[in-house]
């Protein structure tokens, strides 16, 4: 399968929503970035960036094979924490 990268964009996400449509045919993904930063006006917002929607099919996939490289960083890396919390205390 041949595929064209000549327009592709790259973002950082760090955040990420995700909910079924109105019709259930879909789950839409909404990416974005906490900063995590503190203002005398409260936190931050989180800015959402960018919209993916998904059939559960491809959902489906998607789901798989995050957790097949997941499995693999962890396996080279060791467990991912992703209790920020408890990250702290190691």
């Amino acid at each position: 399968m041949q595929v064209d990268v000549s327009k592709m964009e790259t973002i950082y996400s760090n955040f990420v929503r995700l909910s079924l449509s109105s019709s259930t045919e879909e789950v839409v993904m909404d990416v974005g970035l906490h900063t995590g930063i503190q203002t005398p006006a409260g936190m931050e917002p989180i800015q959402l960036t960018h919209r993916l929607v998904l059939n559960p099919y491809v959902a489906k996939r998607l789901l798989q094979s995050l957790s097949q490289i997941v499995q693999r960083h962890e396996q080279a890396f060791g467990a991912l924490e992703v209790d920020p919390q408890r990250r702290l205390r190691r």
